[in-house]
């Protein structure tokens, strides 16, 4: 029986897996628009892992149209101290940061500071404005609906401090996963184990080939607050004498 595909299976995991300590931490927003168009036209194959996203997040756009540049600046400073201040375990501050280009790069949450924050000052949309966007992160609980994450975001939000003429606008749900590559060996492993079932069903002189192992960690929304993560890959049936 032709199972030298196990083998084979084994050694792409532990040549392609990449360290995890190197990514710890990676708070990735994985329902970014980036990922979104990249994963577009992946089919999710048979073996896949579903699991809920570790915790939804929110941008929040910081606004102030007062006349003043130095007095528009000073508000916005005073908001953002505000928020900090605020921040809990509940609902957490960031700042979103893309890496790379659009094929390759990656959009991830990193640690929030007020000076971070007004570097990404900018002009509003009307004339005597100036805003900055931060991201709100909650954790996603096993109870947690869509609802529920966004009313506990929307409650921050509406208890946020509001300076002069300071204004809050706030953006879509995102999912946050931490540390994608992590999944990687488990779906592998679901992939071989499934492999090996098919060929034993087939009985003897029959074997696979998987193709593809070498790829990386994908993902697709499968739900409002959960992922399908998977590896894409074909099996090819062996009958046999074949290699």
């Amino acid at each position: 029986m032709l199972r030298t595909f196990i083998v084979s299976a084994l050694l792409a995991l532990a040549a392609v897996t990449p360290s995890l300590a190197q990514d710890e931490e990676e708070a990735i927003v994985v329902t970014a628009s980036r990922y979104r168009d990249r994963y577009e036209e992946f089919v999710v194959p048979h073996v896949a892992l579903t699991r809920r996203a570790d915790s939804a997040a929110m941008n929040l756009t910081i606004s102030s149209d007062t006349r003043d540049a130095a007095a528009r600046r000073n508000e916005l400073s005073e908001a953002l101290r505000g928020l900090a201040r605020i921040g809990n375990s509940g609902v957490s501050l960031g700042i979103v940061q893309e890496d790379g280009d659009e094929g390759q790069g990656r959009v991830r949450i990193v640690r929030f500071s007020v000076e971070a924050a007004l570097q990404l000052l900018r002009p509003g949309p009307r004339a005597d404005t100036s805003q900055a966007t931060i991201v709100l992160r909650t954790p996603i609980r096993a109870e947690d609906t869509l609802e529920s994450v966004e009313a506990r975001l929307d409650a921050f939000r509406l208890g946020a401090p509001r300076p002069g003429r300071v204004e809050y606008l706030s953006g879509d749900i995102e999912l946050v996963l931490v540390n994608p590559p992590q999944y990687r060996a488990p779906v592998i492993a679901a992939i071989t184990a499934d492999a090996n079932t098919i060929t034993r069903g087939l009985g003897a002189g029959y074997g696979v080939r998987l193709e593809g192992l070498e790829n990386p960690i994908a993902w697709k929304r499968a739900g409002d607050l959960d992922l399908k993560l998977f590896v894409p890959y074909r099996m090819v049936v062996l009958p046999g004498g074949s290699q």
